[in-house]
């Protein structure tokens, strides 16, 4: 399933998170198919206004994956709910058992 989801790139690891946004709990829904890729899909309680998800999107992914903030960027999708996350300096071996549904 791992090259499914991740692409190791010169800065690091690259995946696609499906966001939902205004969720009641934050927490990783499951390995979804969109757009016939493999997505991680994640709830977050902050709304889109004003990049509250995005902003709420990367302290998540922060505190799941166990990085700095600064080592996670939105490389595309800043404004749908589809993006597209690097997370620099890790590979996917660490990341993948961090982002699987608990």
């Amino acid at each position: 399933m791992q090259n499914d989801i991740f692409i190791e790139t010169k800065i690091g690891t690259e995946f696609t998170v499906n966001l939902v946004p205004g969720a009641k709990t934050e927490q990783i829904v499951g390995i979804v198919d969109v757009a016939g890729s493999k997505a991680v899909k994640i709830a977050i309680r902050e709304k889109p206004a004003e990049n509250k998800a995005n902003i709420a999107l990367i302290e998540f992914l922060s505190k799941t994956i166990g990085v700095a903030k600064s080592r996670i960027m939105i490389k595309r999708g800043h404004k749908s709910r589809i993006k597209r996350i690097v997370i620099s300096d890790m590979s996917s071996d660490k990341i993948l058992p961090t982002l699987l549904p608990r």
